[in-house]
């Protein structure tokens, strides 16, 4: 994936060395980066926890990559390990782009572990309005600390990410940074009524849905999974019966984007403005789009996005790449089968990310 990224974030060039910031929080080290733990303030006052890894050998001025996710960033004690092969194991993009020499920086969403504020768990965002909490401007914020504050880069930033993150690094099309370089959006959901992740055209993905909303709302300090009274999970959903069940039993009121589900049953205005991609003009950022062909999740959002960034393009920077996989599949396989079906000795996912 980083080659195949090269045609964008390969080609940053070296500047000049940011002034040096006093952190504020945590800094630590394995045998070959720094790591440091730092809360960035947002312009609603609410800071944001954030992992910046720095390679200890670096000669000049690097470019940073950001990625913003709600699943979670390295922990304290995988921040503390001197093992590089241990925090490749949490950071799965990690080898993929350290030996291009990158700032590699993670950040949690607002509202969840130590990131302050309340999860949105939205892609709604106002032109009109400058303090809204979004991830739109939770992006823009972080990018300008990011140049202003981390030493020795060259105030060049790239975005990517594979799902959720796939959407915080898209959305940013709507109103990029002027540092934001390039972004390669990675199986985001662009509208969850018509075919991304919650319905598909319509129909609402009961186990998928209310399960993924346990997932990231019922705790802000952890990814939670369900626990279910019983093995036969198709069983517990038909004992529910009427599906406004699942909250009057069970999350009383907790889940507010499952009931927001409930609630808006049709394609009415709740869900056209969730469809951040249609407020998209064009092509404001370089970005390289990639779909799954068996992705069952965003099987869309990916092709929405493209195609509307491709309504004004003249300077020929929108891409997309699409393969034979399921969600995110170029990223943790080689690519070489869905499930038992062998793609002919081919490993479409490893060929991507050594592109």
């Amino acid at each position: 994936m980083a080659t195949a990224l090269g045609l964008t974030f390969g080609s940053f060039c070296p500047l000049h060395a940011a002034p040096q910031p006093a952190y504020s929080e945590a800094s630590h080290a394995s045998s070959q980066y720094d790591v440091r733990e730092v809360m960035i303030p947002m312009r609603d006052g609410a800071h944001l926890q954030t992992v910046i890894v720095t390679p200890k050998d670096q000669t000049g001025p690097l470019p940073i990559l950001l990625t913003r996710t709600p699943y979670g960033i390295p922990d304290q004690a995988m921040i503390d390990t001197d093992s590089v092969k241990d925090i490749s194991s949490a950071l799965p993009s990690w080898k993929a782009f350290q030996k291009d020499g990158y700032i590699m920086v993670y950040q949690n969403l607002r509202g969840r572990f130590k990131s302050e504020g309340q999860f949105l768990k939205t892609a709604r965002y106002d032109a009109n309005d400058p303090m809204q909490a979004n991830e739109v401007n939770d992006a823009w914020d972080t990018i300008d600390w990011l140049v202003k504050n981390v030493p020795n880069t060259n105030g060049r930033v790239g975005m990517y990410g594979v799902s959720y993150a796939g959407m915080t690094s898209g959305i940013t099309l709507l109103h990029p940074h002027p540092a934001l370089k390039a972004i390669s959006e990675q199986a985001a959901p662009a509208d969850q009524w018509m075919n991304d992740d919650n319905h598909h055209y319509g129909a609402l993905r009961e186990s998928y849905t209310f399960e993924y909303c346990v997932l990231e709302q019922a705790d802000k300090n952890k990814n939670t999974n369900y626990d279910f009274d019983t093995h036969d999970v198709y069983d517990w959903y038909l004992r529910v019966g009427p599906v406004r069940n699942t909250d009057r039993l069970y999350t009383h009121g907790k889940l507010s984007y499952w009931n927001a589900n409930l609630d808006h049953p049709d394609y009415d205005a709740f869900w056209q403005e969730e469809a951040w991609y249609k407020k998209i003009t064009g092509s404001t950022v370089p970005n390289l789009n990639v779909a799954g062909f068996w992705d069952q999740e965003d099987p869309m959002g990916p092709w929405d996005i493209f195609y509307k960034s491709q309504s004004h393009d003249p300077d020929h920077t929108n891409f997309i790449v699409a393969g034979p996989w399921f969600h995110g599949g170029w990223q943790r396989t080689d690519g070489a089968s869905i499930g038992p079906m062998l793609l002919g000795g081919t490993r479409p996912a490893r060929s991507f990310r050594m592109t």
